[in-house]
């Protein structure tokens, strides 16, 4: 049961209406040392620093590369060791067999059997440099050796059980040698493709290490990719500034291994492959696309990361964050300089139609209330209509840092959960309300946890939250309760007695859209305005060799019903409003009133 709680350090991709910050952070400089060799490889040593300031890891001066026709390999164990504070290293043990050419790492409380007894299944991660390949029982493994995160509890308030439908049956199984990659076993050391090493342990847990040529550097997400911090100037300056990769035109055979990495990447990471109908991400792009990414010329490949993840793909949480290193360094991010000068040019239709929507409707809710979104107090996030009917309005789903909430007075601006606390102290004033409505309608996702908080505050129910994971092939089934008074007592409420309705449509988006499904399965409010907006994987940035930030789409899909289906095409409402209707309090309330007369399906 608790292997599947971890799947919550994946967010869920919020829609910006307001822009990230930048954190000052000191710069290290470093320089690459002196070659040294081992057999046919050629080793080279460089810094490395981690700017995600919720894990601590020490700086180290003497990292080592591994080469081998042109392609880096990383030692496992040295790689691990460095990643101490972001990794806890006392999680587990290995075991290397010789005779069986692979090395164990196995997580402490788990077995490989000992001579004369029964083997039971490890909790462990194989790694065979003879087939070449990485295993692992699900990817849970990945989760479990991480530390906790310093600066934010995403689990505050919730107390959560869990069940499991496991379709599996074997293994995790990536495998390199389907990508023209290898593992090489050198004096006792395993090394591995450090793209690999990147992408398994540290990609997944919402990280990513980036080697510009010179440098290695741990960022959360990834270069202006969304993240709680944004993206600290010092460490994009280090990054994109120094990479002596840039220095060189790109050969053919740097091109290739980022090719076959960005294959790997998606063929087992990226999540709506069973909803688009695709195993092979080489087969899905076709010839056309796979010659540009191969092309060693910047502007081709770079248009090809553009074409295939913003318009063939067409689906909002797969995206470009940053291109490669080839395209030197900017401080605004590409999405906000080079491709907002013409979105209809670097996007898709989905796109377009999502932002001129979600443009329209801030407009209008700026016109109707002569309000900023981005200057909004506590009293501008709910609207009373008539004696009855409250409208409450929430533009995303957020945790609060342990300093956020320490500033009691301004800890709503920082946490979904203490927004919906003071907005319903407000409305128990009102003994007259009878009427909620939750107005999601420019509601772009963001913390599953906050999500469900949030709709602890419709319910006494425990919250019923659906997700499967595509890669594991496991369902899982999340019951939590809701502390809505925050005093760790978990004491029913009455607000279940208000008739609750959702206002959504197509920039509720992510978790809210995946909010829009438990309320509909629960059938815990009624739900009005235009169908949602999908979004139903939890996100993950990923970095290339090349220094391309992708982030997309990844295997853990929010799901409808105990069939598990896709909700990636949205919710349909139970009754129509017009998008020019929705800051129209008066005809807000009449079409939830309209809904709640009509019985759940």
């Amino acid at each position: 049961m608790e292997k599947t709680s971890n799947k919550t350090r994946l967010v869920k991709f919020i829609l910006p209406i307001l822009s990230g910050s930048i954190l000052p952070i000191a710069m290290l400089s470093a320089k690459c040392q002196t070659k040294e060799y081992l057999d046919d490889l050629t080793i080279t040593k460089h810094s490395f620093k981690n700017y995600n300031p919720e894990f601590n890891v020490k700086e180290k001066a003497d990292l080592k590369a591994y080469w081998k026709n042109e392609e880096m390999y990383v030692d496992v164990d040295e790689f691990l060791s460095t990643l101490e504070g972001f990794i806890d290293n006392s999680k587990f043990t290995t075991k290397i067999d010789l005779n069986k050419k692979e090395k164990s790492y196995i997580l402490k409380g788990s077995t490989l059997g000992n001579e004369g007894e029964s083997e039971t299944q490890p909790d462990a991660l194989v790694i065979n440099w003879e087939k070449n390949t990485i295993s692992v029982p699900n990817t849970w493994f990945f989760y479990s050796i991480i530390k906790p995160q310093q600066l934010t509890d995403g689990n505050q308030f919730l107390k959560s059980e869990y069940e499991q439908k496991i379709d599996a049956t074997g293994d995790v199984v990536f495998d390199l040698g389907k990508y023209n990659m290898d593992i090489l076993f050198k004096e006792n050391k395993v090394l591995v493709p450090f793209s690999v090493f990147n992408t398994l342990f540290v990609t997944q847990n919402y990280n990513n290490i980036y080697f510009n040529g010179k440098t290695f550097t741990n960022l959360e997400a990834g270069i202006d990719s969304y993240s709680s911090f944004g993206t600290p100037k010092e460490a994009k300056l280090r990054i994109q500034k120094d990479a002596t990769i840039a220095k060189k035109k790109p050969t053919k055979r740097q091109r290739e291994i980022n090719f076959h990495h960005l294959s790997f990447v998606m063929d087992y990471f990226y999540g709506l492959k069973r909803y688009k109908k695709f195993d092979s991400f080489e087969k899905y792009i076709g010839e056309d696309y796979k010659k540009k990414f191969l092309s060693t010329n910047p502007e081709e490949f770079h248009q090809a990361y553009i074409d295939v993840f913003h318009k063939k793909l067409n689906e909002l949480h797969t995206r470009i964050d940053s291109l490669s290193y080839y395209n030197g360094y900017t401080e605004e991010s590409l999405r906000n300089s080079k491709l907002a000068k013409d979105s209809k040019k670097y996007y898709g239709d989905y796109y377009n139609e999502f932002f001129k929507t979600q443009g329209e409707l801030q407009d209008n809710f700026k016109k109707t209330f002569k309000k900023d979104l981005d200057k909004l107090e506590l009293d501008d996030h709910i609207r009373f209509v008539g004696d009855d009917t409250a409208i409450l309005s929430t533009f995303g789903f957020a945790d609060a840092t342990k300093d956020q909430i320490a500033d009691k007075n301004n800890t709503w601006r920082y946490d979904t959960y203490f927004l919906m606390k003071n907005l319903m102290e407000k409305i128990k004033a009102k003994k007259e309300i009878k009427n909620i409505i939750l107005d999601l309608s420019l509601n772009g996702g963001g913390s599953v946890q906050a999500m469900i908080r949030t709709l602890g505050f419709l319910t006494n129910n425990k919250v019923v939250n659906r997700e499967y994971d595509v890669l594991n092939k496991i369902g899982s089934k999340t019951l939590s309760q809701v502390d809505v008074f925050g005093d760790n007592k978990f004491t029913k409420h009455n607000y279940d007695k208000y008739k609750w309705t959702a206002l959504v449509g197509i920039n509720t988006f992510s978790a809210a859209n995946q909010a829009t499904s438990i309320i509909k399965e629960m059938g815990i409010a009624k739900i009005i305005g235009q169908k949602s907006g999908g979004g139903m994987s939890a996100v993950i940035p990923a970095t290339l060799l090349d220094g391309t930030t992708i982030t997309m789409s990844s295997p853990n899909n929010a799901t409808y019903g105990e069939k598990y289906d896709d909700i990636e095409g949205g919710i349909e409402p139970y009754v129509k409003l017009d998008y020019k209707d929705f800051y129209d309090n008066e005809k807000v309330k009449q079409a939830a009133l309209e809904a709640h007369k009509i019985k759940q399906k």
